[in-house]
């Protein structure tokens, strides 16, 4: 009998450990997509200003009808900075009709998360996980 209650004993701690492991991979998996879901949503917030900007007429304060007074210093022009505590932003290209986002998480570097903008709307956001999109 006391052979059966060991086995037991050990089947019950291995089956305890696979679980463990299992739980924390997807817990990594979980925070990884909550990385990339607080990128996109920070993304959109800069290109909802952006848009908004260019359709100011303000010499001083606006892009009159266009984006390429972004180029340079874009996230100052929009008063939004460049680091959070989940990544970092920047305008990437601008010219006069379009517009790209780029964000890299502090987190996971190899994350990152691009947003192009064309006239005043969202044309697509690219995510990639391998590293290939940086905000240089």
């Amino acid at each position: 009998m006391g052979q059966q209650q060991l086995l037991l004993l050990v089947f019950g701690i291995i089956i305890v450990a696979v679980a463990v492991i299992a739980g924390l991979f997807a817990m990594d998996e979980k925070m990884r997509q909550s990385a990339t879901d607080t990128l996109i949503g920070r993304n959109l917030t800069i290109a909802s200003e952006a848009v908004f900007w260019k359709t100011k007429r303000d010499p001083y304060s606006g892009g009159n009808a266009s984006y390429a007074g972004l180029e340079s210093d874009g996230m100052k022009k929009l008063f939004l900075g460049e680091y959070t505590n989940d990544g970092f932003f920047r305008i990437t290209h601008a010219d006069d009709n379009s517009l790209q986002i780029t964000a890299v998480s502090l987190r996971y570097p190899e994350l990152g998360v691009r947003t192009y903008i064309n006239e005043y709307s969202i044309d697509s956001t690219m995510v990639r996980y391998d590293g290939s999109i940086t905000a240089d």
